[in-house]
C-alpha cells in the first residue's frame, strides 16, 4: 500500500512538472497581447474572411519613425513566433523592428497558396493575391506608422506558403521586395513556379531582390530538393540585384526545419536589409 502510494506521489509530481514546463512554454512563445491588432476582412476576390494579426515593435506608441512590414502565412501557426523573434533579432542587431502581419486561414491553404488547378482543392492563387494587394496592404498601410515601397515588405512562407511566396516573387514583383521562401513546394504541378518565373523573368531580374531559401536535409530528395536547388540556381544566375542566402538544415525533415529557418531567415533579412 505504502509503495502504490509512493508511486502515486512520483507520478503525480512528473506529470505536474511536464504541464508546468508545458504553460511556460506557451506562455514564453505567446507574443504579448498588449502589442497585438486583431481584425478581420472579407476578400472581394474570393469572399473567404481572414483573420490578421499584427505585432507592433516596443517602441511603436513613443516612436515617429515608419516601420517596414513582414507578411506572415499560415498564421495561426506562425504568428507569436515570427513576431517574438523579430524583436529579438532587431534588438539583437541594434535595428529598427518591422510590424509582422500575420494572416489567417480564409480559404483551405491549399487553394490560397497554390498559383493553378491541379486538383478540386488548389489554384486559388491569383484570388489570394489580389486580396493581399487590393485589400491588406493598403488597410496595414493606412491603419498604421509603416513604409510603403516594395523594398520595405517581407513575405514570408512555408511548404505551399514559400510556394506562393516564389510566385509572388515572378508575377507580382512590385508588391515585395523580400523573400523568405522555407522548404517551398516548386514540386507543385509540374514545378509550373519555375515557368512563372522564366515568362515574367525580363521585368524582374534587374531589380533588387532579397531571398531567402531554407529547407531540411532530410526532406524528401525528389519532390523537394532538386526543385528547390533548381529554383536556387535560377535566382542566383539570373538576377543581377539580389542577396540571395540558402540554407539547408542537418538532420531536420519538412516540419522540423522550419522553425530553425524562420530563424536564420529573420537573421538575414536584418543584416542585409
Amino acid at each position: 500500500m505504502k509503495k502504490r502510494n509512493v508511486l502515486s506521489l512520483v507520478l503525480g509530481i512528473v506529470v505536474g512538472a511536464v504541464v508546468l514546463i508545458l504553460l511556460a512554454s506557451c506562455s514564453e512563445e505567446e507574443f504579448n497581447p498588449e502589442l497585438t491588432r486583431t481584425f478581420s476582412i472579407q476578400a472581394a476576390s474570393n469572399g473567404a474572411t481572414y483573420t490578421i494579426q499584427v505585432a507592433l515593435p516596443e517602441d511603436y506608441n513613443s516612436s515617429v519613425e515608419k516601420y517596414s512590414t513582414l507578411y506572415v502565412l499560415d498564421g495561426e501557426e506562425n504568428f507569436d513566433f515570427v513576431a517574438n523573434h523579430c524583436e529579438e533579432i532587431s534588438d539583437q542587431f541594434g535595428v529598427a523592428n518591422v510590424l509582422v502581419v500575420s494572416i489567417g486561414y480564409g480559404k483551405d491553404r491549399s487553394i490560397d497558396y497554390t498559383p493553378t488547378k491541379a486538383g478540386s482543392s488548389t489554384g486559388g492563387g491569383a484570388e489570394f493575391l489580389d486580396f493581399i494587394e487590393g485589400q491588406l496592404v493598403p488597410k496595414i498601410e493606412q491603419d498604421f506608422r509603416v513604409e510603403t515601397t516594395r523594398g520595405s515588405r517581407v513575405i514570408l512562407g512555408h511548404s505551399y506558403g514559400g510556394l506562393f511566396g516564389a510566385c509572388v516573387l515572378a508575377v507580382n514583383n512590385d508588391l515585395f521586395g523580400n523573400y523568405i521562401l522555407l522548404s517551398p513546394s516548386i514540386w507543385f504541378d509540374n514545378e509550373v513556379s519555375l515557368l512563372l518565373e522564366k515568362q515574367n523573368r525580363d521585368q524582374n531580374k534587374d531589380k533588387y531582390q532579397l531571398v531567402f531559401l531554407g529547407i531540411g536535409e532530410l526532406e524528401n530528395s525528389g519532390r523537394m530538393q532538386a526543385p528547390f536547388e533548381a529554383f536556387y540556381q535560377t535566382l542566383r544566375d539570373n538576377y543581377s540585384n539580389i542577396d540571395l542566402s540558402k540554407n539547408r538544415e542537418k538532420y531536420l525533415d519538412h516540419m522540423g526545419s522550419k522553425n530553425p529557418n524562420i530563424i536564420k531567415g529573420i537573421n538575414y533579412y536584418f543584416q542585409n536589409r
